[in-house]
């Protein structure tokens, strides 16, 4: 296991357990839930250099670096892509709603303003934004 898959693993698990900030220290990885209050002894910490990360004091979003999507906070009519089957091909839509757990289009590629029926969205099991 290379320093990016074990970063990547690691920033995975601490993800999975709530921990949503991350700051380098001192060449040491700190964790915290929300934002920084102190350094307490008990935060959960790892030396930089076992990492991916260079050794400078920065503060580093979990859920950014993993590429998680707060989807509550996505425009309707953001381009997205999306699909139902890893392997299968990224269809292009424009966002609509986040609902379930799941990610819903507009139906055939339109968006808001030119769907004929509010109403017609389709859910996903796979979207990500797409950089525009």
């Amino acid at each position: 296991m290379n320093d990016k898959q074990f970063t990547d693993e690691l920033f995975k698990r601490m993800y999975d357990l709530g921990y949503r900030k991350a700051e380098i220290e001192d060449d040491t990885l700190f964790f915290f839930v929300d934002e920084r209050d102190c350094l307490c002894p008990f935060s959960p910490r790892v030396p930089v250099k076992s990492t991916c990360f260079e050794e400078k004091d920065q503060v580093i979003d979990v859920g950014e670096y993993l590429g998680v999507v707060d989807w509550s906070k996505v425009a309707v009519d953001t381009p997205v892509l999306v699909r139902d089957f890893e392997g299968a091909k990224w269809e292009k839509r424009y966002f609509a709603f986040f609902k379930n757990g799941r990610v819903n289009t507009w139906c055939g590629g339109t968006t808001s303003w030119s769907s004929e029926n509010i109403t017609g969205t389709i859910s996903w099991r796979h979207a990500k934004v797409v950089e525009v």
